[in-house]
This record gives structure tokens, C-alpha cells and sequence, in this order.
């Protein structure tokens, strides 16, 4: 009802003498938080205003109308009040109908030094739903463990650290006269009136074993898909309460928070559970012992719904004790303080005056004489306990009235519980209320069911399956229901409420399972690239590799291994990696992809222009000499240029990783560049990587007459033309699927695998064949050799006499054979070798070339001859162990 009450003696209330206020703030709460607002808070603001502004509070009796009276509000659009003050346990009912209006901008504009000083779990978590500031928090809410000190003391006994110590002291204490008081104590007193606060203590308990993690994954129910949060963990929680109530207050079922307060005060209580507003009340001044309430060595695993002692894996946020190991604590943020909020359904203009009222009442002045009030006062019998940082003041309290000792120990648990990443808060979302009753219900029937008997595991059991299958009919009939009354099932609304809803349903197109099969690609083209370089180096004596320059032949391999290892880089993303590694990975991918191709294509040209000095040296019959030292300086600059520009790069316009969010729930990860400068750098290297390929195929276009065994030319065309095609099918590709991770990183790998293996195979598989066959051939020659008795014209004397046993001998043959015994001969003799493998190899071409003369007859053996020479000058004879002694040729033919 309306607050109609005169402020002054009836006979001179002259309303009609008094300046009407300019606006009326309408105010709805529950019954007994009227006097605050019409004593306390409302006035307050009134003078603010200047008498401008007028609170009128209507009120009802009891949560479930209150809250019903709102939601129905918000359904409707009724707009009937301007001002919800409630816990809230409301939000998750109206949000989805937008009944609470958004007070993040009017906050961020206005409010924002004021709001960053209230305690992180009630303005990111309590206050919040989906991302939007909601509520303004009047009151900091936190169940703290209360006991009397002198007792513990006399006992022998610390502040229990677990639900075990806390039944064993309670067990040890109960019944028990305390010498000081004369008075018989029981061991725990908690209230467990039906439909009072037995949720609370429930879940307090049920917590510690149920939430390890944070608020994000839940305490009762689990976020990411409504699994009510039982099994084992209810069923200890019943056996934990168990001993509680055989070691309680007599008269617990019947009794609520009156159990708990008042027999502390007499001191015939030992334990018990409660809000700060114990410490308010300035019970046992010296005596009261505050704490954090118990925690749990051992948690819930969800996978079996069993419980497994805590780890520091399982609870990252666990204390850690020499004696009993890791202990999972869960500060309950219990009925989440009084709150408030601006109706959505009014007009802007009373919006704004709306939320000046909730800023203005809940700012770091005013909530201070509430939260810190004189003992005794009016404000002390409230019970606004904390929740902001400036409310941590110690001298503020005892210069109030409050005992130091208390003081400290009830702001240090107050601080270490709302600044806890594993802050438990209640669940909030629709049926709320339906699910802590279900919770509330089982307990008290289960102690009732027990009563004077000895519990079993069955009965807990069987208790815990009926409430679980309670709890999910309550979630099936809403959300059958929820199409028709234009609302969302509850697990979003549940998740929304935590702040995980984008983060638990959000798609993020993350690259999965494919990324194996790129990696698998890499691995293969790796292992090809080892295998080829293993080839060269086991082989690098024999002719082939020789002569087709080892040093290069390894780094086209490093080359290739750098290229390929892009891939593994491509496929992080944050699915099991953190910020640092991504941006790592985005950063690496250029200078792989860059060096890479740098290193394959700068050792190719520095290859073939070897070959091209060397021959065309020779085509002019000069002696020339060209060692790796004099062709790896281009393959140095090239390669300088390269880390010149990726360092840069990397200094100035790093890569960094970035998710990229297209609409509220569906986002994909990419590397972006942190500025504009990258686009100069990728054109400076595209420009110094394609000059290479060019210059590269220049070359291999000068040495096309030149023998297969020496220049590389036709292959590097294919690879050239093979890069070509893949560029015109890849790139547009990529494009395409830019915003699809997966399938833009199996383009990448198919692109980087393609373009590894075409260099691998077109480069090594021709040298591996003309190897195998060099080496069949020079066998065959060994054994003919180990026939003949020398090397002299002998040898072609035998030549010609076993060719002329086959065929008629005629002149011409003769004549050629003698020709060419005589070219041998008088050729040989001008040159010199560096060893004898080089001689070897000289005399076996001259005789396969005499051989082919005595066979055809018509051939110009000079030309032949002179066509021999200068390619052997072309050679490049290396040394036993790669090194380069020159080579004597005469400048004559």
C-alpha cells in the first residue's frame, strides 16, 4: 500500500502552503523495507532534490508476491511503479520482457568512478544479465561462520576449516556445562524453519563441493546444460546435516533466524551460520569469532557424479593446509542483497530521474550510513552489510562503536569471500524459487525421516533422486511453456544471468578436427624434406650430387622444412591456447612463409648461375673458376633483405590473433595486423619474392641447352608453372572462405603442401633416377675393365676387334677407329686431374663417346670432343670433402 503519512502535526498540515514537488518517484518493496526508504533513504533525496522530488512507497507482504507483482509488470508493460527495491532473485523472471531498464550507458556516463568501487561479484555478476548493468546493489550479502571464541578457546579448539571439523566440534561440545556461564551448550544452532532461510545453509555446503571454478560454471544447476548439480554431493550434504541437527538446537525445525542470533548471545551456542548483520548487532562484544564459512576436501566430479578429493587441478582456487591437504572454499553471496531498479516500461524523463534516485542512494556517501551506522543507531538495526571497497575501513567501524578485533576479522572474511574467484551467487533464473524449496523440502524431510535413527546410504539416495527428478520437471514444464509465453527457455536466461551465455552458445568457428589433417600434411612434407637431404649427404661423392651442387640441394630442403612449418602455426587458435601463444603464432606465420620461399628459390638461382658462369666461360674455352663462395653472396643479400623487412614488420605492425564477432553469438579467429603499416611491408616482400622466382626462371631459361644432369631448368619451369596454377585456383580460395577458419587453414595447408612436394619431387626424383641408373652403369663398366688390361688404345684396339669379329671391316671403320684412338690420345694428355675419380669419370665419357663413333661411323668426333671438354670444364670437381681445388684446362684445343 501507499505511504499517505503527514509529516507534520495534523493541525498545521497545510498542504496547501507547501510547494508541490515537481515529480513523484514511485518506490515498490516488500513490507518491511518500507521504513528504510520512507526513514532513511527517501529522505535523503528529497533534501537533495530540494524538496522537488517526492518517494512514494507501496508495498506488499511476502517474496512471492513481490516478485509476482513484478514479473506480472513486466509481462504486461504495466509500468505501474518507477523504483523496484528487491533481491535479485526477480531478474531472471523479467529481463526476458526488458521489465528492468539498461543502466550501463546512463552508469559509464555518470556514475562510472562510483560503480568501479563496488566489490567485482555484485556489479559484474549479481547486478548484470547478459553484459547489461540492471540493477544498483544497496546491500552486500554473505553468509560468514559465527562462534564464540571463549568456547573454542576453553576447548582447545581453532575455527573449523572444514564441514568435518566444524560436526566434530559441535559433536565434542554439545551437551556439555561450560564452566564460565554454567550454561549447557549445543554444538550448532541454525534455523531450519520451512520456507525460511534452509536454502541458504543447503547450498552453502552443497557449494563447496559443487562449485570450484568460479560462478561462471554454477553451484545448483551446471551452465552449460541445466544438469541439476546432485548426486554424491547432496547426498554428503544430507549426511552433514545429519550430525548438525543431532548436535543442533532442539527446536531447529521450528525456529528460523531467531535460532541462530539469539542462542549466540546467550552464549549456548557454539556454531552457527549467519549474515553480517550478526556482527551489527554487536552480540558477545569480545566473544564473537567470525570466519569464513567451512569448505570441503573433497568435489564433485561431473563427469560421474562422484566426489574426488580436491586437487589443485580440481580447485584452483583451494587453501592448502600441511594437515588435511587442499580444502574447496565457496563464499555464498546468499539472497544477493537488496537491490534496485528502474522500471523499462515508464517514460525516459522518469527514467532518468529514477536512476538518479538508485545512483545517489547506493553512492559511496550515503551507503556509508548504512553499511557503517553507530551501534545502537536506527541504521545498525538494518543490516546493510557491505559491498563496496571503500566500506573496508576498519578505524570507520571502531570509531562507530565497533569492537577492533571483530571489526577486522568480520571485513577480512567479508573481503577474501567477495573478492573470491569462486564466489557462489544464487541461481536467479525463472522457478528459482520452485528449485531452492525442492532443495529445502528434501533436507527437512530427510532430517524429519531420520529423526532418532541411524541414516543409510539408501534413504540419502533415494532422497536426492526424487528432488533431482523434482528439479527437472520444474525445467521441462517451463520451457514447454516458454514459445507461448514469449520468453526463452530457462538454460539461456540461466546463462545470461552468469555472464556465459555468448560464451557457452557462441559459435566460433573454430578450425577442429582439421587441423590434424594439415598438420599430418606438414609432418609428411618435413619427413621428405630430412629424407632428401639424407640422400645428399649420404651420397655426396657420387657423380650426380656432385655435380649437382650439394650445399644447394640442402638448403631447397631447409627450405622447404621452414616453408612447411607455417602449418602448425595456421592451426592455433584459442581453443587450448593463450593470448600470448596466439599472438606468437600469428607473428610467426610471415617470416616462415617469407624465409622459406626465400631460402628454395635464392638457392636455385644461386645454383644455376654457377652453371651459367661456368659454361659460358667455357663456350669461349677460358678458364674460369666459380666457387659456392662466389654465387652464395646473392643468396645472402636476398636472404638479408628478407629479415630486414620481417623484423621491421614484426616492430612495428606485429601480427597479433583477433575473433572476430559477425553478430552476438557467431565469431571466427583471425591474424590481423595491429595497425595499417603491414601493407607496405607484404609489398615489399611480395615484390623481393617474386624478383627471386623471375630472376630464378631467367636463369633456368639460359641453361636450357645445358645437359639435365647439370642445370634443373625444365623442372623449375614445371614448378614455376605449377606455383602459377595454384596461385590462380588458391588465392581466390582463400578469399572466399576468409571467414570460415577451418576451411581457410585446409586451403593453406593444401597450397603450402602442394607447392613443398612440387619442388621436392621435381628437384630430387630426376637426380635419385639418373643416380640409380649412373650407378648400374658404372658397374657394367667396372666389370668391362676388369677385363681389358689397361687403359690405352688397346682398349679401343679390343673395341674394334671385337666389333669387327661381328661385322665386315671396312675402311671407313678403321679409319674412324684410329681417328679416334688418335683424338684420345693427343686430348687426354693436355689435362690435368685433381684426382683419379676424376680421370676415371673423364676416360669413361671419352670411350662411350668412341664406342658410339665406332658404331655410327659418320659422326664429327672433333665436334663431340670439343663438346666433352667444355662441359667437363663446366664441372664443378669438388674435393674429398666438398672443398674446390681448380682444374687445369689448356686455352687451346
Amino acid at each position: 500500500m501507499a505511504n499517505t503519512t503527514c509529516d507534520c502535526p495534523a493541525p498545521s498540515c497545510n498542504t496547501a502552503t507547501r510547494e508541490e514537488p515537481e515529480a513523484v518517484i514511485k518506490v515498490f518493496t516488500i513490507d518491511f523495507k518500507e521504513s528504510d526508504i520512507t526513514e532513511l533513504m527517501g529522505p535523503r533525496f528529497e533534501e537533495y532534490k530540494n524538496g522537488q522530488v517526492k518517494i512514494d512507497v507501496s508495498v506488499v507482504s511476502g517474496f512471492d508476491t513481490l516478485f509476482s507483482e513484478i514479473e506480472n509488470d513486466a509481462r504486461l508493460g504495466l509500468g505501474l511503479f518507477d523504483v523496484f527495491i528487491t533481491p535479485p532473485t526477480v531478474m531472471g523472471s523479467v529481463a526476458p520482457y526488458n521489465g528492468f531498464t539498461d543502466l550501463t550507458t546512463y552508469i559509464q556516463e555518470n556514475y562510472l568512478e562510483e560503480w568501479l568501487d563496488i566489490f567485482p561479484g555484485y556489479r559484474e555478476i549479481i547486478a548484470s544479465y547478459n553484459g547489461k548493468i540492471l540493477m544498483t546493489p544497496f546491500d552486500g550479502d554473505l553468509l560468514h561462520l559465527f562462534y564464540n571464541k571463549e568456547i573454542l578457546d576453553y576447548y582447545n579448539f581453532d575455527s573449523p576449516r572444514t564441514w568435518q571439523e566444524y560436526n566434530d566440534i559441535a559433536e565434542q561440545v554439545h551437551g556439555k556445562i561450560f564452566p564460565p556461564t554454567n550454561k549447557t551448550l549445543m554444538g550448532s544452532c541454525i534455523g531450519r524453519l520451512p520456507q525460511c532461510a534452509g536454502p541458504y545453509w543447503a547450498m552453502q555446503v552443497l557449494s563447496s563441493m559443487t562449485q570450484t571454478k568460479g560462478s561462471s560454471e554454477g553451484s545448483l544447476f551446471d551452465t552449460k546444460d541445466m544438469s541439476p548439480l546432485t548426486n554424491d554431493a547432496l547426498v554428503e550434504t544430507l549426511k552433514i546435516f545429519e550430525k548438525q541437527f543431532k548436535y543442533g538446537h532442539p527446536t531447529e525445525l521450528e525456529g528460523c533466524l531467531k535460532i541462530n542470533m539469539p542462542a549466540m548471545k546467550d552464549e549456548e551456542c557454539v556454531l552457527t551460520l549467519n549474515w553480517g548483520n550478526a556482527f551489527l548487532s554487536n552480540l558477545i562484544p569480545g566473544k564473537l569469532g567470525i570466519d569464513k564459512a567451512p569448505g570441503s576436501q573433497k568435489v564433485l566430479d561431473r563427469e560421474t557424479g562422484k566426489l574426488v578429493t580436491c586437487t589443485k587441478e580440481l580447485c584452483p582456487n583451494a587453501v592448502y593446509y600441511d594437515d588435511i591437504g587442499f580444502v574447496n572454499y565457496a563464499p555464498y553471496a546468499a539472497f544477493g542483497g537488496w537491490s534496485g531498479a528502474v522500471n523499462g516500461n515508464i517514460s525516459d524523463e522518469k527514467k532518468k530521474l529514477a536512476m538518479e534516485f538508485l545512483t545517489f542512494s547506493a553512492s559511496k556517501e550515503q551507503s556509508s550510513k548504512l553499511v557503517i551506522p553507530q551501534v545502537g543507531s536506527r541504521e545498525a538495526d538494518a543490516g546493510y552489510d557491505p559491498y563496496r571497497l571503500s566500506h573496508m575501513n576498519e578505524e570507520d567501524y571502531v570509531k562507530q562503536g565497533f569492537d577492533r578485533e571483530t571489526t577486522d576479522a568480520y571485513l577480512g572474511t567479508i573481503k577474501e569471500g567477495l573478492l573470491s574467484p569462486n564466489l557462489v551467487v544464487d541461481i536467479r533464473f525463472p522457478e528459482a524459487t520452485k528449485m531452492m524449496s525442492i532443495l529445502d523440502t528434501a533436507v527437512i524431510n530427510h532430517l524429519n525421516e531420520t529423526k532418532g535413527v541411524t541414516a543409510t546410504d539408501q534413504m540419502r539416495r533415494d532422497i536426492v533422486k526424487d528432488a533431482t527428478a523434482d528439479m527437472k520437471k520444474v525445467i521441462s514444464e517451463y520451457d514447454s511453456r516458454a514459445h507461448m509465453e514469449k520468453s526463452e527457455k530457462i538454460l539461456p536466461q540461466y546463462q545470461k544471468l552468469r555472464g556465459v551465455y555468448g560464451e557457452l552458445n557462441e559459435d566460433k568457428n573454430l578450425i577442429g578436427d582439421v587441423r590434424w589433417i594439415g598438420y599430418a600434411l606438414g609432418f609428411v612434407i618435413i619427413a621428405m624434406a630430412l629424407l632428401f637431404s639424407g640422400w645428399v649427404a649420404i651420397n655426396r661423392k657420387h657423380r650426380v650430387v656432385r655435380i649437382s651442387q650439394p650445399i644447394f640441394l640442402h638448403l631447397i630442403c631447409l627450405g622447404v622444412l621452414v616453408l612447411s612449418s607455417a602449418i602448425f602455426p595456421l592451426g592455433i587458435d584459442d581453443t587450448d591456447s593463450n593470448e600470448q601463444g596466439r599472438n606468437a603464432a600469428c607473428a610467426s606465420i610471415p617470416w616462415l612463409v617469407s624465409l622459406g620461399f626465400s631460402l628454395v628459390f635464392s638457392a636455385l638461382f644461386s645454383k644455376l648461375w654457377r652453371i651459367n658462369r661456368v659454361f659460358a666461360a667455357a663456350a669461349s674455352l677460358k678458364r674460369v673458376v666459380v666457387t659456392e663462395k662466389d654465387v652464395l653472396k646473392p643468396f645472402a643479400v636476398l636472404m638479408t633483405l628478407n629479415f630486414v623487412i620481417l623484423l621491421s614488420w614484426t616492430l612495428v605492425d606485429p601480427m597479433v590473433f583477433e575473433r572476430v564477432y559477425t553478430d552476438e553469438l557467431t565469431s571466427y579467429g583471425r591474424c590481423v595486423p595491429q595497425g595499417n603499416q603491414w601493407k607496405g611491408f607484404v609489398a615489399t616482400l611480395a615484390i623481393l619474392n617474386f624478383t627471386a622466382l623471375v630472376l630464378v626462371n631467367v636463369q633456368a631459361y639460359h641453361a636450357r641447352s645445358i645437359n639435365d644432369e647439370l642445370s634443373e631448368s625444365k623442372y623449375i619451369g614445371l614448378v614455376t608453372l605449377s606455383m602459377f596454377q595454384i596461385f590462380i585456383v588458391g588465392v581466390p580460395l582463400l578469399v572466399i572462405v576468409y571467414n570460415d577458419p577451418s576451411a581457410y587453414f585446409f586451403v593453406w595447408c593444401g597450397i603450402i603442401f602442394i607447392i613443398c612436394t612440387t619442388i621436392l619431387l621435381l628437384i630430387f626424383v630426376p637426380k635419385i633416377v639418373r643416380w640409380k641408373s649412373k650407378s648400374t652403369n658404372q658397374s657394367a663398366t667396372a666389370s668391362k675393365f676388369s677385363t681389358n688390361t689397361k687403359w690405352s688404345h688397346g682398349n679401343n684396339a679390343s673395341h674394334a676387334s671385337a666389333h669387327s669379329q661381328q661385322e665386315c671391316d671396312t675402311p671407313t671403320m678403321n679409319r674412324a677407329a684410329s681417328s679416334a684412338s688418335e683424338v684420345k690420345s693427343k686430348y687426354v694428355k693436355q689435362v690435368t686431374f685433381a684426382d683419379k675419380e676424376s680421370e676415371l669419370v673423364y676416360r669413361e665419357k671419352l670411350d662411350e663417346i668412341i664406342d658410339l663413333v665406332m658404331e655410327e661411323h659418320k659422326i664429327d668426333i672433333a665436334s663431340i670432343i670439343l663438346k666433352i671438354k667444355r662441359a667437363d670444364e663446366a664441372v664443378p670437381v669438388t674435393g674429398e670433402d666438398d672443398a674446390q681445388p681448380e682444374s687445369t684446362v689448356v686455352e687451346s684445343a
